[in-house]
């Protein structure tokens, strides 16, 4: 039963979005933020992987690889949150106006599910302290392969959705696309989560 909680809350949490659509009249543009926040919460709990692999050996690495990821992550993720904007939401200010960090900010805010944002949080920190901590994750990882884990499910995953996404605009957003954008992400989740987890020796 090792890891089975983990994976049951990922899929529990990814389930709000489902819900958001068929209630709560989601869009892509709702859908694809709650996911780049989501890859926030990644990148934090992949922080706190490289720190607590590195607390015992390659102590310079545990120090300097948190911070070089914590700039350069954080510059991908701005960046594809800017791509977000532009593409998908009806928020964007006048023609001409500048999309700078406050004008995302309030975009965020304003189309952003709390209540699916904290199932996530408590999701990711459920596997973290049940697999990474409780199963010894630590002990069988570098800090350079920690931080390798948050950008190859960044990249694979959100690729796929941000295109997904595309099609779901240039087709009118219909229900059954969007129902289909949540599966597809629910499916790549369950994917990488045993494929990362058995990677460690921990069966799911």
């Amino acid at each position: 039963m090792i890891g089975r909680v983990s994976l049951a809350l990922l899929v529990a949490a990814n389930l709000l979005p489902l819900i958001g659509v068929l209630l709560w009249d989601w869009d892509v543009f709702a859908l694809l933020l709650l996911f780049w926040c989501e890859n926030v919460i990644i990148g934090l709990f992949g922080i706190a992987r490289m720190v607590v692999s590195g607390s015992e050996e390659n102590t310079f690495e545990g120090l300097f690889l948190p911070v070089f990821f914590l700039v350069h992550y954080g510059g991908f993720m701005f960046g594809h949150l800017m791509v977000l904007v532009f593409m998908y939401s009806n928020s964007l200010p006048e023609a001409g106006s500048i999309v700078g960090p406050a004008n995302s900010y309030r975009i965020v805010v304003e189309n952003l599910s709390w209540v699916a944002l904290i199932a996530l949080f408590v999701s990711h920190g459920w596997s973290f302290v049940e697999n990474f901590m409780g199963n010894r994750e630590h002990e069988r990882i570098t800090p350079r392969e920690a931080m390798a884990l948050p950008y190859r499910r960044m990249m694979i995953t959100h690729v796929a959705l941000i295109v997904g996404g595309f099609f779901l605009i240039e087709s009118g957003q219909p229900l059954a696309g969007l129902i289909l954008l949540v599966l597809m992400k629910i499916a790549l989740d369950v994917i990488f989560h045993r494929r990362e987890h058995k990677r460690l020796g921990v069966p799911t």
